[in-house]
């Protein structure tokens, strides 16, 4: 059975937009409770590297250089999964870029054509200027 337009204001039931909105509302206010627990456990093991760092700088290791030394390892982890989750070919086509671009050295696809070269007493190529 079709309503009458006039006995809905606007053409939609009062009632069940209210209930739409609050609904969304409600979801709206569960991302922000689960945004301040998520954070609050961040800032918790914020709180307990920064006291890792605090116990290297009591041990006489320098919290700075510890600081970047631990960035770059999980910078090159990444450059490392985002390598590692290429193909075969998409990854050959990566080294052809980096070799073309100059950078082959400093990806870490290349750690162990770089290492094999160390090993073997080969010079490492140079870059080209």
């Amino acid at each position: 059975m079709a309503r009458d337009a006039s006995d809905i204001p606007n053409g939609f039931n009062t009632e069940v937009v209210q209930n739409l909105v609050y609904k969304i509302e409600g979801y709206f206010s569960d991302l922000d409770h689960e945004r301040g627990v998520y954070m609050k456990r961040c800032r918790d093991i914020r709180d307990r590297i920064g006291a890792v760092y605090d116990e290297a700088d009591g041990r006489g290791v320098p919290k700075k250089e510890l600081r970047k030394f631990v960035t770059a390892r999980v910078k090159l982890e990444a450059a490392r999964k985002v390598l590692a989750d290429l193909e075969q070919d998409q990854r050959e086509t990566v080294q052809m870029l980096a070799e073309a671009f100059g950078d082959a050295a400093d990806l870490p696809l290349f750690e162990h054509r770089m290492a094999r070269v160390r090993d073997n007493g080969e010079q490492q190529p140079q870059p080209e200027a």
